[in-house]
């Protein structure tokens, strides 16, 4: 055996041994979501529908229909 090569096998190091092993797998753990012991009151009807959005998941039914009642308020409001 070369020099170099019992070397580094004697340092504990496993690159070349181990080439053929598994890969370990980890667990993954969800997050829990921010916000569920209090509840942020949003004044901004553009932020709550971008809130609902990202954590409620609505359809594309919905956003249309959301968008609608935001032009008819703003309509309204000329």
């Amino acid at each position: 055996m070369d020099g170099n090569y019992r070397d580094f096998m004697n340092s504990g190091k496993a690159l070349i041994t181990d080439t053929k092993t598994p890969k370990v797998k980890s667990e993954s753990v969800k997050a829990a979501k921010r916000g569920l012991e209090a509840v942020i009151e949003e004044k901004d009807p553009h932020r709550v529908l971008i809130r609902r959005c990202i954590d409620d998941k609505i359809s594309k039914k919905d956003v249309v229909e959301e968008f609608k009642k935001f032009i008819d308020a703003a309509e309204a409001a000329l």
